[in-house]
């Protein structure tokens, strides 16, 4: 039997290995300076915005699904 606590788990693990490969992907691409805004909805946490405009969907899926923590990790 399947316990749906452990399928919601795997769930938001894999929407944040998701996150970690996006971010992963996109760091050398990012310029020397990198501008920072305060992260929506993070209780004044930073982000790069050039991160969060690329792809918002993103960072609010995270935010729903995986937490702060995992959200403000992918986009930092």
């Amino acid at each position: 039997m399947v316990n749906p606590g452990m399928v919601a788990a795997a769930g938001v693990a894999a929407v944040g290995a998701v996150g970690v490969v996006c971010a992963f992907v996109l760091w050398p691409f990012a310029p020397a300076t990198v501008a920072m805004m305060v992260a929506p909805g993070a209780g004044g946490a930073l982000i790069s915005k050039a991160a969060f405009l690329a792809n918002p969907q993103l960072y609010f899926h995270l935010l729903r699904h995986a937490g702060v923590a995992a959200a403000v990790a992918a986009f930092a």
